[in-house]
């Protein structure tokens, strides 16, 4: 360990030093405390793109994001314990920039002067994968959860939420609607004009009723041409005036695709409860999917009914 006794300059000629300073993958500098940078390895030299001058010229400045917020306190940590590891902001010398893990340590020489060891790694590639696997989740997530082509709920999102809603409204004693709604005819539109333009249909048809249902409700596709949408807190009464309202707007809204343009309208079951200790949503589900049977063999209107202590059923239609 007599190396260490030698002077400075010697110190930094040794040959061991100088193979593994010289043949390291991760970046090396030896710096001051303050910032300043005296030595680069070649590996330096490459991931800053910069010769070991302008690499010692540019000083922790000119080569870290001085605005990244995870600077200062590795600075800090490193002044208290001696040592850091981190992940900051570097700049290469055409100003891009990239995110590398920094571990440095403090050292004191022979004589007394306190050095900085700083071996630096770009883990830049690491991070892009690690937002693409980010990514890839957050779409698998939202598949698992959406409609692809209409982007609302799918049917298994759907009935867990309905199923959470039915618990509070079961807990909490209060009513909820439920509507269960498809297009009239759906299938001449597809036969007759292609089922793209069914597509059409089907994105026209899931956005006017999302666009006209209240916050807090929410809609689902159910399957095919059927869609679901559940109205928390609201009783029989004002779930039959939501459904007359929607239909009534989808009447009035013509699909426009493809220089084509049809008039559509749509059957509409509805069905309220307040006895959810006595179902589940298979059953109100089932009860909703009874009443649009019924709707649909007249079309275009609504068919609704309420399970109580008291039964009552009803239509609106034109």
């Amino acid at each position: 360990m007599d190396w260490i006794n030698q002077k400075p300059d010697t110190f930094l000629e040794r040959d061991f030093y100088q193979l593994l300073f010289e043949n390291s993958m991760d970046a090396i500098l030896l710096t001051k405390p303050d910032g300043r940078i005296f030595r680069a390895n070649p590996a330096a030299c490459q991931l800053f793109q910069m010769t070991e001058e302008e690499i010692c010229q540019a000083g922790r400045t000119g080569l870290v994001d001085m605005s990244d917020p995870r600077l200062l306190p590795a600075v800090r940590e490193r002044s208290e314990t001696g040592k850091t590891r981190t992940e900051l902001t570097y700049i290469r010398k055409d100003q891009s920039r990239f995110e590398a893990e920094c571990a440095s340590a403090l050292f004191t020489d022979i004589v007394g002067e306190t050095w900085s060891v700083m071996i630096i790694r770009d883990i830049s590639s690491f991070k892009q994968i690690e937002q693409e696997l980010r990514s890839a989740h957050q779409d698998a997530s939202y598949f698992a959860t959406y409609d692809d082509l209409t982007k609302v709920l799918n049917r298994r999102s759907f009935v867990e939420q309905l199923a959470q809603i039915m618990n509070h409204a079961s807990s909490e004693g209060s009513q909820m609607t439920l509507i269960l709604t498809d297009i009239d005819h759906f299938k001449r539109i597809n036969d007759q004009y292609g089922h793209q333009f069914g597509d059409h249909v089907l994105i026209h048809f899931a956005n006017e009723l999302a666009a006209n249902i209240r916050p807090g409700d929410f809609l689902g596709r159910y399957g095919g041409d059927e869609f679901i949408i559940c109205l928390p807190d609201t009783n029989l009464k004002n779930g039959v005036q939501i459904t007359e309202r929607l239909r009534q707007l989808i009447e009035k809204s013509p699909v426009i695709a493809d220089t084509q343009t049809i008039q559509l309208t749509a059957s509409f079951g509805v069905t309220a409860s307040i006895r959810y200790a006595d179902e589940g949503t298979d059953l109100i589900i089932s009860r909703v999917d009874k009443l649009l049977y019924q709707a649909k063999e007249m079309r275009n209107c609504v068919v609704f009914d309420l399970l109580s202590n008291d039964d009552a059923t009803g239509q609106t239609d034109r």
